[in-house]
């Protein structure tokens, strides 16, 4: 454990940072999940380690009162990895030299119950389905890409059929809830095969088992491929006119499963509306947002986040300005949208700029990609004025970009002024830009 709040119930029985927990009642614990659930009672008594001796105490606490533990890391017995082969696996589409965190496959169980981690159920034991269900760690986040066993086998990369059907039942039987993805590889998994993967798996809405638990919701995503797909399965690049079809597809299920499900259930992420050149649809449209951490809704949150806070920004300010949005080339006119906005603000000048990803390939559009070595090329062409703003989502804890260079490596290659900014509409607007921006601002006249 790293912290103990102190007056909490752990202070109260002893504990100090960096006591490492072993077991609660005699059991072991493996990880953050193991422990809440073990520590789920008013009473019980916990073995840990300090300076090598093993000691017990007996804790208690009222009803509902946190421990005041906190935790450097939550799963003890570390990352389970993927030993698939997944036809579309993004990290096999890697050179090397990247950012070393990217090389990891995880396949976690608790990751997907802890942060909505796609999982494929395939690297579990049966110890851990057990354990799975046991705890009732709902929901879970299940890549599914096709319900025909010998087809989903083959894209996972197994050589054998896995059938995901019998897993599902399982799962819901014993009150799990389970969000579905699937990767659409044209050609592939789509046509007969989508429409089967659809309507088996909206087979396990609750609206159909009469069960408490089922699956929610399926998040449809189109498959990404770089040019480092050496030695790798053939597969076929999503076009204008595939998403188009795609989504008429879409539309005849969400007319289908809002009458017998209450719901839409499939999802497409937010890339196949830009494919298409379809506009973003309406707040309506995504319901509670279920699939939100896969990139479904995630524009549409976007465009309500800064409809709202352009309200509350000041007509001018001081000083004259510059400032440069930098995005991929899928999200170029929101946010050139977003800019033109900003922009009517006097002494306020924002401009976009769209990085082509030369290092992936054009097949890769989106902001989370966008490496260090293409900002800094792109910079240099350009020579923007004033503040470059560069979404987060490019970086790893504010500062590490994809290639493995930083914040600072572009700032001295380009002599430009790059901040990172939040991705968030409302982050943006409400903490980063008078911050950053409007420090100078004249204040709203009534």
């Amino acid at each position: 454990m790293s912290e103990v709040e102190p007056g909490s119930p752990a202070d109260r029985a002893g504990f100090v940072p960096f006591d490492v927990i072993r077991r609660v009642d005699g059991e072991a614990v493996n990880d953050i999940i193991d422990f809440r659930y073990r520590t789920s009672e008013e009473q019980f008594e916990i073995e840990f380690v300090r300076d090598g001796l093993y000691q017990t105490v007996q804790l208690e606490r009222d009803w509902g009162e946190d421990l005041g533990l906190r935790f450097t890391f939550e799963l003890a017995d570390q990352i389970h990895t993927c030993d698939n082969k997944c036809v579309f696996c993004f990290i096999h589409q890697m050179p090397k030299g990247m950012r070393k965190s990217l090389y990891l496959m995880d396949d976690d169980f608790r990751l997907s119950f802890l942060h909505g981690n796609y999982v494929t159920l395939t690297n579990m034991s049966e110890e851990e389905f057990e354990r799975t269900k046991e705890q009732g760690l709902s929901p879970l986040y299940v890549s599914v890409h096709a319900t025909e066993p010998r087809l989903r086998g083959f894209m996972l990369g197994r050589g054998t059929p896995e059938p995901i059907l019998p897993r599902l039942k399982d799962l819901i039987k014993a009150g799990i809830d389970v969000h579905c993805q699937v990767v659409l590889c044209p050609g592939l998994n789509d046509g007969d095969s989508i429409e089967r993967t659809v309507h088996d798996l909206s087979a396990l809405h609750q609206r159909n088992t009469g069960r408490r638990a089922g699956v929610l919701s399926v998040a449809v995503v189109p498959v990404g491929l770089t040019k480092f797909r050496h030695n790798l399965y053939p597969l076929r690049q999503v076009t204008p006119e595939y998403a188009s079809q795609f989504l008429s597809r879409a539309d005849v299920w969400h007319k289908e499963f809002l009458e017998k499900l209450g719901t839409r259930f499939v999802f497409p992420t937010d890339e196949w509306f830009f494919y298409a050149e379809r506009a973003i649809p309406p707040r309506k449209f995504y319901e509670e947002f279920p699939q939100f951490e896969d990139g479904v809704g995630t524009c549409r949150m976007f465009l309500e986040e800064s409809k709202r806070g352009l309200k509350g920004l000041p007509r001018s300010i001081d000083e004259r300005t510059s400032l440069t949005l930098i995005t991929g080339r899928l999200p170029e006119r929101v946010i050139a949208n977003f800019g033109d906005k900003l922009s009517m603000i006097e002494n306020l000048e924002v401009s976009t700029i769209a990085i082509e990803n030369k290092f992936f390939g054009s097949g890769i559009t989106i902001a989370g990609l966008i490496t260090a070595q293409d900002l800094i090329e792109t910079l240099k062409t350009k020579q923007p004025k004033g503040i470059v703003a560069v979404p987060d989502i490019a970086v790893k804890d504010e500062h590490l970009f994809l290639d493995d260079k930083t914040i600072d490596d572009v700032k001295h290659e380009t002599q430009c002024d790059v901040r990172i900014c939040p991705a968030s509409a409302k982050r943006f607007l409400k903490e980063w830009l008078p911050k950053n921006v409007l420090n100078s601002a004249q204040p709203l006249k009534n």
